[in-house]
């Protein structure tokens, strides 16, 4: 909205360009952090995010992530074998697989790991010897998730634990994908907002009964190591009016994943600008204020 829209008599519009370089607090991979307000703002009634600046710079593979290796039994040996940790890092399908593969071969040199060309599924074989695979990470928190529960699943593979089948007497055994590999980065970013009070506008479901609160919901269309320009003409809504008006002595800002962790922005810069509306007139505070306030 403009400042010559409204009465400016009675409100007053302000941009706020808050950018993670200047910050007075974050912490160790930029995802969260805060700046003072220029002055005390003291009758906000609306904020709006104008603009967001973000590079796209997480690894959708990473230990942080915990989706970089998985465990495996071969023949009759009891020995659980890790395979892995693949390197943090993004990876197109075919160099995954063929990364997975590399790892195998150092196990046993039977091993093939390969993407099917009709039907796009992950094909891990052994033509010599029977295993068994467990791909549920390592990370409690991500191996209790219902799906993205670790390596296997980015792989196509659905279920978290595998027993090769035989597929011809005494020799060739292997274990398919129910679903195409996936190694796209996420599509969306959820952004919360404190200042200092969180705002809210987003509901965003993880389980039955568990919810992350947001203040927007971003939606990332570039390529890895791309800047993401959002400008609002997605339509998306990224306002909220308060109530009754409020103080806003800082904006903290925290940028989480679809899970509700905390991005790893690898320490990479990102900048967000704020539309603010503030009450200038005592007599509209106090009509607005009246018009709120408890009975």
């Amino acid at each position: 909205m403009e400042q010559n829209l409204i009465d400016s008599s009675k409100y007053k519009i302000s941009l706020i360009s808050l950018d993670t370089r200047f910050a007075m607090q974050k912490n160790a991979v930029n995802s969260i952090f805060r700046l003072n307000a220029p002055f005390t703002m003291r009758n906000v009634m609306r904020v709006r995010m104008a603009s967001l600046e973000l590079p796209l710079v997480e690894y959708s593979f990473s230990a942080y992530k915990g989706n970089v290796s998985f465990t495996m039994k071969i023949g009759n040996n009891p020995r659980l074998i890790t395979v892995g940790p693949i390197p943090d890092g993004n990876y197109t399908a075919i160099a995954l697989c063929n990364l997975i593969q590399t790892m195998l071969k150092a196990i046993n040199s039977s091993f093939t790991c390969v993407i099917d060309d009709s039907s796009g599924l992950v094909i891990i074989k052994n033509e010599i010897i029977k295993f068994s695979l467990n791909f549920l990470s390592t990370n409690p928190q991500v191996a209790a998730r219902p799906t993205h529960w670790g390596l296997g699943y980015y792989l196509g593979f659905r279920n978290p634990s595998y027993e090769s089948e035989e597929l011809v007497d005494g020799g060739i055994y292997e274990v398919s994908a129910e679903s195409v590999i996936n190694v796209q980065p996420n599509p969306y970013y959820l952004l919360q907002l404190k200042c200092p009070d969180q705002v809210v506008n987003v509901y965003h479901p993880t389980s039955e009964c568990a919810y992350i609160e947001a203040f927007a919901k971003i939606i990332l269309v570039g390529d890895y190591y791309t800047y993401q320009f959002d400008d609002n003409s997605n339509l998306m809504r990224k306002e909220f009016t308060f109530l009754s008006p409020v103080t806003v002595p800082f904006f903290e800002f925290t940028l989480l994943d679809p899970w509700g962790v905390p991005v790893n922005m690898g320490d990479a810069n990102w900048s967000i600008t704020l539309e603010i509306t503030e009450i200038v007139n005592s007599k509209t505070y106090g009509s607005l204020l009246n018009t709120y306030q408890r009975k």
